[in-house]
């Protein structure tokens, strides 16, 4: 009779502790996996004077993650129909976009003689 006791509050405690354990196993993978897997295309709308069709046009830029310039138009005010962009798209070497770092990922580290930015940071800007 003592096994059956012993099996029962065995299957206690897996009713209880496994869903927790998994859960929390779930969310180290995620986290993980949010380090890991690089951030997909953005797309930024602004507003400008578009030196080549001569209109102030409101444009949609795609950008990837640490690059530069924009890699493309997605739609374009300057056209009857916005997302078929028919130019040349010369706009795009005119463009910059920037990013911010991750949240999850420490903006600065402290150092001894003071703060020491990821990717340049305010220091490297007033350089």
């Amino acid at each position: 009779m003592e096994w059956g006791l012993t099996l029962v509050s065995s299957f206690v405690v897996l009713l209880l502790v496994g869903p927790l354990a998994l859960f929390a196993g779930g969310v180290l993978t995620f986290v993980v996996l949010g380090h890991l897997i690089p951030a997909g295309p953005a797309v930024g709308r602004t507003s400008f004077d578009c030196p080549f069709s001569r209109r102030h046009v409101t444009a949609e830029f795609v950008s990837r993650a640490g690059w530069r310039w924009p890699v493309d138009v997605s739609a374009c005010s300057a056209f009857r129909d916005p997302r078929r962009v028919r130019c040349g798209k010369a706009c795009l070497a005119q463009a910059e976009t920037h990013w911010a770092p991750s949240p999850i990922a420490p903006r600065f580290a402290l150092i001894a003689g003071g703060v020491s930015y990821r990717n340049g940071g305010p220091a490297a800007e007033a350089a």
